[in-house]
C-alpha cells in the first residue's frame, strides 16, 4: 500500500469513530479534569477534601459515561439517534448523577460540601473542553 492510499484510508471514518472520537474525546477530558483538580484538591485540603471533590466529580462523570455508551450503543445499532433516545438518556443521565450524589454524601465521612460542589461543576465544564480539543483546525 502506497503513503497516498494509506492517507486516505485512515482519513476516512465510519460515522461511529467520528461519533466515538468526539464522544470519546469529551469523557475522557471530563475523567482528567477531575482527577487532576483532585490531586490538587488532596494537596490543598488533605484527604477529606481529596475524597469529596473526587466524589462530586465522579458522579456527574460516571452518568455522562454511561450516557455516552448508552448513546454510542443506539448509534452503533439504529445508524441515528432519534429524540427519544436523546430524551431517555438525558433522564437516564440525570436520574444517576442525583443517586450517585446521595450515595456520596451519605456514605463520605467527613464531607467536604464545598469541594464536592467544585468537583460536580469542573466536572460539568469540563465538557467545554471538548470542543476545543475536537474542532477542526
Amino acid at each position: 500500500m502506497d503513503e497516498v492510499t494509506a492517507v486516505a484510508t485512515t482519513q476516512k471514518q465510519t460515522p461511529l469513530a467520528k461519533w466515538w472520537a468526539t464522544v470519546g474525546t469529551a469523557i475522557a477530558l471530563q475523567w482528567l479534569t477531575v482527577l487532576t483538580l483532585t490531586a490538587a484538591a488532596w494537596a490543598v485540603a488533605g484527604t477529606t477534601g481529596a475524597a469529596s471533590l473526587f466524589g462530586g466529580g465522579a458522579a456527574v462523570a460516571l452518568a455522562n459515561t454511561v450516557l455516552a455508551l448508552w448513546l454510542t450503543l443506539r448509534v452503533a445499532k439504529v445508524g441515528v439517534l432519534s429524540p427519544t433516545a436523546m430524551l431517555g438518556g438525558e433522564m437516564l443521565k440525570l436520574g444517576l448523577t442525583a443517586a450517585l450524589l446521595v450515595l456520596v454524601a451519605a456514605k463520605l465521612k467527613p464531607l467536604m460540601w464545598l469541594a464536592l460542589i467544585v468537583g460536580v461543576i469542573a466536572a460539568l465544564k469540563a465538557q467545554w473542553l471538548a470542543l476545543w480539543f475536537t474542532r477542526k483546525a
